[in-house]
C-alpha cells in the first residue's frame, strides 16, 4: 500500500495561478461621444459667459460713460474748473517741497537755504555745459546705448541672419535638452520646422484677421488680432493654432471638426479672457456712471456726486493751505540770510589727451 503525504491546510489563502504562456492585449472600445459632449458645453459655456461680460463692458465704455460725462459738465461745469485749477496750483507747489527736500538731503544744508537755493535756480536755470568738441552735447550712457559694446555687432549679426532664414542657434532657449538627445541632422532640421509652422499659421490668421480684409473689425477681432502679434513675436505656435481654430469656428459656426484637445486649449483661453474681463467689471462697477444710462433718478445721482466733489475741493483747499504756509516759512526764513554766490561752472567732461 503506497502512502500519500499529508494535505497542507488552506487558511484562506489564494492559491497563486500560473501567468498564460501567450499574452494578448485586450482591445477596449470608448465612446468618446459623451467625453466630447461635455468639452463641447464647457466651451459654449464660457464662450457665452465671456460674450454677456464684453457686452456689458462695452455698454459702460460706449454708452454708460459719456452720457455720465456730459451730464456732469452740464451740472457741475463751474465746480469741476475750480477743482481743476486748484490741482495745477498744488502740483507746481509739491514740486517746490521735493526739490526743497531732496537739496536739504544731499546738501546737507537748512531748509531756508535749500529754499533759498531752489528758487534762484527757477528763477535763473542754468544753461547745459556745451560740447567740448563742439555740437549738441551728448549723454555718456545714451551715447554707449547706440553705439553698443564690443562684441555686439556678433550678436546683431546673428540676429540678423535668423530673422533673414528662419533659424536659430541650436540648443538656444528651452529646447536645449531635447536638442542633445537629437542627431546633427534632427537639430539642425528641428528650428527649421519650427519656424515654417509658425510662419504658416501666421499667414493664415493675417488673411482671416488684417484689418484691411475686414468689413467690420470687430472688438473681438481686434483682440483676436493684437494676441496673434504678440504670439508671433513670442514664437508661440500653439497660441496661433488656437486663435486660427477661433476664426474658422466662427465662420463655420461649428465646432464639428474641431479636436476635443485643441478645444479644451480653446475653453481655458476664454476663461482666461473671462476672468480678467470679470476683474474690469467689478472696478467699474463701483464707478459712478455705472448704468448710467439706464437710471431714470438723476436728482439722487446730483446728491450724492455734488457732496462728493465738494468733499474733494475742501480737502484739496486744506493741503494747499497747509503747503502755502509752509512754503512761506521757508521763504521768511531764505529773506533773513544772506544772498547766494554764483556757483563756478565746471566742464561736464574734462578735456583728454587723447
Amino acid at each position: 500500500m503506497q502512502c500519500r503525504a499529508p494535505r497542507r491546510p488552506n487558511y484562506g489563502h489564494a492559491v497563486p495561478h500560473s501567468p498564460p504562456t501567450n499574452h494578448s492585449l485586450a482591445l477596449v472600445r470608448v465612446d468618446g461621444a459623451d467625453i466630447r459632449k461635455k468639452i463641447r458645453k464647457a466651451y459654449e459655456k464660457a464662450l457665452r459667459d465671456l460674450e454677456n461680460s464684453r457686452r456689458l463692458l462695452d455698454r459702460f465704455h460706449l454708452t454708460d460713460q459719456p452720457q455720465f460725462t456730459r451730464w456732469l459738465n452740464t451740472n457741475f461745469g463751474a465746480l469741476l474748473t475750480e477743482l481743476r485749477e486748484l490741482n495745477q496750483k498744488l502740483a507746481a507747489d509739491d514740486a517746490i517741497v521735493i526739490l526743497v527736500q531732496h537739496e536739504v538731503l544731499l546738501g546737507g544744508s537748512s531748509y531756508a537755504r535749500a529754499y533759498q537755493r531752489v528758487m534762484e535756480l527757477k528763477e535763473n536755470p542754468e544753461p547745459p555745459p556745451p560740447r567740448p568738441g563742439g555740437g549738441p552735447e551728448r549723454d555718456v550712457f545714451e551715447a554707449g546705448n547706440e553705439w553698443g559694446s564690443p562684441g555686439d555687432e556678433e550678436e546683431l549679426a546673428e540676429e540678423f541672419m535668423n530673422e533673414l532664414f528662419g533659424t536659430s542657434r541650436p540648443g538656444a532657449g528651452s529646447g536645449e535638452a531635447h536638442d542633445s538627445r537629437m542627431g546633427p541632422s534632427a537639430r539642425s532640421a528641428a528650428p527649421v520646422l519650427a519656424g515654417k509652422r509658425l510662419k504658416e499659421l501666421y499667414r493664415a490668421v493675417v488673411r482671416r484677421l488684417h484689418p484691411d480684409s475686414q468689413r467690420e473689425m470687430t472688438a473681438q477681432k481686434t483682440e483676436w488680432w493684437h494676441q496673434a502679434q504678440a504670439a508671433y513675436e513670442a514664437g508661440d505656435a500653439e497660441q496661433l493654432e488656437v486663435i486660427l481654430t477661433l476664426c474658422e469656428i466662427g465662420e463655420a459656426g461649428t465646432t464639428a471638426h474641431t479636436s476635443a484637445s485643441l478645444l479644451q486649449r480653446i475653453t481655458a483661453q476664454l476663461k482666461s479672457s473671462l476672468r480678467e474681463i470679470q476683474r474690469q467689471l467689478r472696478s467699474t462697477r463701483r464707478e459712478p456712471a455705472w448704468n448710467f444710462s439706464g437710471r431714470t433718478n438723476h436728482a439722487a445721482i446730483a446728491d450724492q456726486v455734488g457732496r462728493e466733489l465738494v468733499g474733494e475741493l475742501m480737502a484739496m483747499r486744506r493741503r494747499w493751505m497747509e503747503t502755502q504756509d509752509l512754503l512761506a516759512q521757508w521763504k521768511a526764513a531764505a529773506d533773513r540770510l544772506k544772498p547766494l554766490r554764483p556757483r563756478k561752472t565746471r566742464p561736464r567732461f574734462p578735456d583728454c589727451p587723447f
